[in-house]
């Protein structure tokens, strides 16, 4: 790209250098040759004047005066003899037309320039004053102003170069980098960011190619953390699957019907777990449906009332009669709500509550246990992997999906443990 600037640059400037100049030389040449022939012509007047009261006396004429030594003088009589000085010795066409009574000039005359003069007296022509100079001079003129031109057009040549130069390397400096940032952003490096060049359109690209970073980089940031946190969501109900399945291989055939129901069961909530989670993966925030929060306590309760009675337990489920409309994504809030009440069947004890209330401008669901709570309250968000013992990965998922939507995910009470999910509202009531 610099070389094409600064070649354009210079082909420009030796265009306009060219245009201009031509003429210019031309007009230089001109204006030498049309000073030449009024120096020649000068001196001819003067020796006119010098002779023609000679001539008018009949005196003999044995010199011309001249001021110009590279000039030379002729003087040729009415019948176009040369009567003094240095020409041809008969009339040329110069001298014969200057008998009429005029100037004439020749450029293209023997030994160079020629410029006849008439010696008159009154209004009789007496005489022809023929002056004659070498265009060596005048040439030697004209190629030292041309030497001057080429010499100023060289110059400005090599001034543009090195502006365009100057030029290409701050304009194609950004657009490399530019380039280079678009590279590292193809290969997967989404903290690349621009610096501001000070050019408008390539600030303006840089902009744009800082923000689709900045999003691509939220895109795979959020696809990998549900990657990495999806098989925690899993676990519990494949655990609890293979668990049923391998009871009933050794119960007698009723027993065997009634775990095959329930592992159908559990399939089923494994099932929209899995789909719940891809939804979510691919989910960019907006606008949603109606939050359907009747149907949610149904399925919650549902899916976790055997889970809690085959521990011996229970699930107390409690819904206000009006509660504000919510537009959270159902996937994400059920997904919460399972780690929740599944945080308390592992960790919990007792009575696992499960209440959807108004709470002004949210609408909260509390799930609570009759537990000890969390040894370290601080940290039960913290992503953490150690084992069955800890809170685990499944609370910071939830609560990155419950940011996710815009809402929050807090612990409320530590002892007995109450955890919050607080959905923002849409403002009205259902």
């Amino acid at each position: 790209m610099r070389r094409r600037i600064v070649t354009v640059a210079v082909l420009a400037a030796v265009l306009a250098i060219t245009l201009f100049g031509v003429p210019l030389g031309y007009a230089v040449a001109a204006s030498f040759l049309g000073d030449e022939t009024a120096q020649a012509e000068h001196v001819a007047d003067v020796a006119a004047i010098a002779v023609a009261s000679h001539l008018a006396r009949d005196e003999p004429v044995t010199t011309l005066p001249s001021s110009d030594p590279d000039v030379s003088l002729a003087l040729y009589s009415v019948d176009g003899a040369r009567v003094v000085g240095d020409g041809p010795a008969q009339a040329d066409p110069t001298v014969r037309d200057a008998l009429g009574g005029r100037v004439v000039t020749d450029p293209d005359a023997p030994g160079g320039l020629a410029v006849a003069v008439p010696v008159t007296d009154g209004t009789t022509v007496t005489g022809v004053v023929r002056a004659t100079t070498p265009y060596r001079g005048v040439w030697s003129q004209i190629a030292g102003a041309w030497a001057v031109m080429v010499a100023l057009g060289a110059v400005a040549i090599l001034a543009t170069w090195l502006l365009a130069r100057r030029q290409a390397r701050r304009l194609s400096a950004p657009l490399e980098s530019l380039a280079g940032a678009a590279q590292r952003l193809g290969e997967g490096d989404f903290s690349v960011r621009t610096a501001p060049s000070g050019i408008p359109e390539i600030d303006a690209a840089g902009s744009a190619l800082d923000v689709t970073a900045g999003r691509l980089g939220d895109l795979v940031s959020r696809e990998r953390a549900f990657s990495s946190h999806a098989s925690h969501q899993l676990r519990t109900p494949l655990t609890g699957l293979r668990l049923t399945l391998e009871t009933a291989l050794d119960a007698p055939p009723p027993v065997q019907q009634a775990a095959v129901g329930s592992a159908l069961e559990s399939a089923d909530r494994l099932e929209r777990t899995i789909g719940d989670l891809l939804s979510l993966a691919r989910h960019t925030p907006g606008d949603h449906a109606e939050l359907p929060l009747e149907a949610l306590v149904e399925d919650w309760t549902s899916a976790w009332s055997g889970v809690l009675a085959g521990h011996g337990r229970r699930l107390q489920v409690s819904t206000a009669p009006y509660l504000p409309v919510s537009r959270a994504s159902a996937g994400a809030v059920r997904q919460v709500v399972d780690v929740l009440v599944d945080n308390a069947v592992v960790h919990g004890k007792g009575t696992v509550g499960l209440v959807v209330r108004d709470a002004g401008a949210t609408v909260a669901i509390d799930v609570s246990d009759e537990g000890d709570g969390p040894p370290d309250p601080a940290a039960v968000f913290r992503s953490r992997q150690d084992g069955a013992s800890s809170h685990g990965i499944g609370l910071a998922l939830a609560r990155a999906l419950a940011e996710a939507e815009g809402g929050r995910l807090v612990l409320s009470s530590a002892r007995p443990p109450v955890f919050s999910l607080l959905l923002p509202a849409a403002g009205t009531c259902a």
